[in-house]
């Protein structure tokens, strides 16, 4: 009889999948483990008791099949058309780019909003602040010691510094812009020169756009408890633009928003990138990229059935050669169809022909409901994954009792089904 520990042992070593290869698709409800029981007592009630030996390369063989039957299966269910998360991976689309940029997120939940059309009127923008243009090259402010204080949404800053003779304007304003962006306080200075008259101003972006709440500006300044405030005399208290909300309309219905992306059931992002003057269309086409990794998926799973069924060293790999190439072979019209061929060894190839290669034409090959090739393939990895000891050499001890309406005394069999992991 089989040595389940050593089953067990070989298996949580060697065969049990990474955790982040482990795919949605394994997960099942109840009554799926207990069909899959009810099988497997069927399975044990109709077949004969066998004796063989259970070395440590048949459990590895075995279990491999069962394994890689499984993960066959589960490469297939994602490829299915009827509406499960496969082709539920769609991605998003925009007539114009430039416009509006739309993206799904990864965790989008199945229920995506329809096809919209969106008209920009206007994009958030954040708060600019210009002060003085003063001659570069002289000293506007008396030597000292000065503060510089600003207020950013609800946090207080304040910076110092001294001034000396020999300084200049343009040298103070770049060394307060240094200190501000050296701090990180969500505003960005900077100094922009006027080369024809030779004077330069200090210049304050917020990095937040949008008008913040209650406030009508994002930045502020109060002199009042400061002393020797620099403020007036660089004139960076002037706000050139104050901040505005995006305005835009949805399906000629009007919003607005703090941001230039928004958010749609919590499934689509939009980037609002510039105004329109006519609306443009935002829908959904399948994601080729992805539907192009999950077809590699799906054959890299088969042919790693074909590559066990060419183990010389058992004695029944030939039966699961010819099981597993039998469903290629009987569905070849299908399968070239949708652009995948058979090589000279049983492999499954993509073809080249990009015209040839379409989500339409995989989305009918794989949907459970029309597809004789899903049918048929889903049929014969549930056997193999049931019982891969059919593939192995054995001897027939005792046939059951088919006129019996109990399952034999060996049910549910040691070996039928093995560990089936996946089903949690």
């Amino acid at each position: 009889m089989v040595n389940l520990n050593n089953v067990y042992n070989y298996y949580s070593s060697t065969i049990l999948p990474p955790k982040g290869n482990q795919k949605s698709n394994s997960s099942h409800k109840k009554d799926d483990l207990k069909t899959l029981y009810q099988n497997i007592v069927k399975q044990n009630k109709d077949s004969p008791l066998y004796k063989f030996t259970f070395s440590d390369q048949i459990q590895a063989y075995a279990i491999g099949i069962k394994e890689a039957a499984m993960a066959l299966e589960a490469e297939s269910d994602s490829l299915s058309g009827d509406g499960n998360k496969g082709f539920a991976e769609m991605k998003a689309v925009s007539s114009n780019e430039k416009v509006a940029y739309a993206r799904l997120r990864e965790d989008a939940s199945e229920e995506l909003p329809e096809d919209l059309t969106i008209q920009v009127n206007s994009l958030a923008k954040g708060q600019t602040n210009v002060g003085y243009y003063l001659p570069s090259g002289e000293l506007s402010i008396p030597p000292g010691s000065y503060s510089f204080g600003i207020a950013v949404n609800d946090n207080e800053y304040t910076f110092h510094m001294n001034i000396h003779d020999n300084d200049n304007n343009i040298g103070i304003q770049r060394n307060l812009a240094s200190a501000i962006n050296d701090n990180d306080i969500g505003v960005r200075a900077s100094v922009r020169s006027n080369r024809m008259d030779g004077t330069s101003a200090l210049v304050l972006r917020s990095d937040d756009v949008g008008k913040p709440e209650n406030k009508d500006l994002i930045f502020s300044f109060d002199e009042s408890y400061l002393e020797n405030d620099i403020t007036s005399a660089l004139g960076v208290e002037q706000v050139e633009t104050p901040p505005s909300d995006a305005e835009f309309y949805i399906n000629d219905n009007l919003h607005t928003a703090v941001s230039n992306r928004i958010s749609l059931n919590h499934s689509m992002d939009i980037d609002l990138l510039s105004t329109s003057e006519e609306p443009i269309h935002i829908g959904y086409v399948p994601d080729e990229e992805k539907l192009s990794d999950k077809i590699s998926d799906f054959l890299n799973s088969y042919n790693a059935l074909v590559d066990l069924s060419q183990n010389e060293d058992q004695k029944g790999a030939g039966k699961l050669f010819r099981d597993i190439t039998g469903v290629a072979n009987r569905h070849k019209e299908e399968l070239n169809a949708a652009g995948i061929n058979i090589d000279e060894e049983g492999h499954l190839v993509r073809t080249d022909d990009d015209e040839i290669f379409s989500s339409t034409r995989i989305q009918t090959l794989f949907n459970e409901k029309i597809s004789d090739f899903k049918k048929d393939l889903d049929k014969t990895t549930g056997k193999m994954s049931l019982n891969p000891i059919d593939y192995i050499d054995k001897v027939v001890v005792t046939y059951p009792n088919t006129g019996s309406t109990y399952p034999n005394p060996y049910n549910p069999s040691k070996y039928s089904g093995l560990l089936f992991n996946d089903y949690r």
